[in-house]
């Protein structure tokens, strides 16, 4: 890689990279959590080439937490959003959202808040699940 990345294309591409490595504890990566991999990639900016080359190798990528509440947030909404891509979420996916969240200085209450909030979102369907909003909810209730 060696090319120079601004900070905010670290810290996507971390985002994207620990999703990835949710996606795959529970041994399978299927179309539903691709999908939403490539909605978080899009949101972030990655390209469809850094996508490929971070699902081959996750580990490989330059790991860059976010200081910034609200990308903090963000950044706990897609690792929820990847737990549940697949419309479950198994005990493995469970254990790396929660190390996640703590190295993002979450505690247990607020790991588990987000993802309730997600799953709901997830299960209420009707429309697409706005990381967003989620997000802002959590760093105004939990700054």
């Amino acid at each position: 890689m060696g090319e120079f990345k601004s900070p905010e294309t670290v810290e996507a591409e971390t985002m994207l990279a620990k999703a990835v490595s949710i996606m795959k504890a529970d041994g399978n990566l299927d179309e539903s959590e691709l999908s939403v991999l490539r909605d978080i990639a899009s949101r972030l900016g990655i390209g469809e080439g850094d996508i490929d080359a971070i699902l081959n190798d996750p580990e490989s990528v330059e790991n860059s937490l976010p200081a910034d509440p609200f990308k903090r947030a963000l950044f706990l909404v897609f690792m929820a959003s990847a737990v549940w891509a697949d419309g479950k979420a198994d005990d493995a996916e469970k254990q790396l959202l929660s190390e996640i969240g703590r190295s993002l200085d979450y505690n247990t209450e607020q790991i588990e808040a987000a993802a309730t909030a997600v799953s709901s979102a997830q299960q209420a369907g009707g429309g697409e699940l706005d990381p967003s909003l989620i997000a802002v909810q959590i760093a105004s209730h939990f700054g």
